[in-house]
């Protein structure tokens, strides 16, 4: 009897250990972020009527906070598609090759054509100012969001 227990106890044992490093992968990847930089950008309007910008700047990666900066960040209605502009600056004094795209969001901030587009390549020489332009893909986006990421490995 106290055998069996033994072994089935051990078994038990065995299987929890086996499940904790199939599911660790799981908890990894989940729960990992996005390396890069995100840039915000929402539109709303004053007491006065007139379009208004609200920025905001997330450097989820050391690298690339020391190496770029996000300079200026524009956007405006070309009838009824909103454009988005944003400036980068390197603070580098070599090329910084980056990958960009843009998300763009609706007024209850959902997003329109969820991971739609594909990561552009990008250089930004050194010290030097550059502009990144978007246009949403649906005349309901009113706030854009600009992802910036170092190049994959496999992609340089």
């Amino acid at each position: 009897m106290k055998g069996s227990m033994l072994k089935n106890g051990c078994r038990a044992a065995g299987v929890m250990l086996i499940a904790g490093w199939m599911a660790a992968p799981l908890c990894l990847s989940g729960c990992s972020t996005t390396a890069g930089t995100e840039a915000t950008g929402k539109t709303t309007w004053n007491q006065e009527g007139a379009p208004e910008l609200s920025k905001n700047v997330i450097f989820n990666n050391s690298s690339l906070a020391g190496n770029i900066e996000i300079v200026d960040m524009k956007s405006f209605m070309a009838g009824n598609m909103m454009m988005a502009q944003v400036s980068i600056h390197s603070r580098n004094r070599d090329t910084v090759p980056i990958q960009y795209k843009f998300a763009w969001f609706d007024v209850q901030g959902m997003e329109i054509g969820a991971n739609a587009g594909a990561w552009k390549p990008y250089l930004v020489y050194g010290r030097e100012t550059r502009t990144i332009q978007g246009v949403a893909p649906d005349p309901r986006a009113r706030e854009f969001k600009l992802k910036i990421r170092e190049p994959d490995a496999a992609d340089n």
